[in-house]
């Protein structure tokens, strides 16, 4: 089993396209690839699966990926409600109180 995890392991980081579907954390953004099997070194978000350096993922709660996809949800809820209210001026007022709170 281990000669086959290596061999895995080793096309991984030298096939172009594999090594392609590696992930940047998003909390340093220092440019390394990481990769979901590399486990002492990294951590994976439970909810929307990003991959992180064990590290930094101690130090930032919550997830960035997660908060990016929670504030395109309120922008879509937003620009829903615009096109149904009336009221601009109302709804722009309600966007950035949602805003201000995230």
């Amino acid at each position: 089993l281990g000669k086959v995890i290596k061999f895995a392991t080793s096309h991984v980081y030298s096939c172009s396209l594999c090594s392609q579907k590696g992930f940047i954390c998003e909390i340093c953004n220092n440019g390394e690839i990481l990769y979901p099997f590399e486990d002492i070194a990294t951590s994976r978000c439970e909810s929307c699966g990003a991959v992180f350096h064990s590290e930094c993922k101690v130090k930032a709660v919550p997830c960035p990926r997660c908060v990016r996809k929670e504030l395109q949800k309120k922008q879509k809820s937003f620009w829903r409600r615009l096109n149904m209210d009336e009221n601009f001026e109302e709804s722009c007022t309600m966007f950035e109180l949602s805003y201000q709170n995230t």
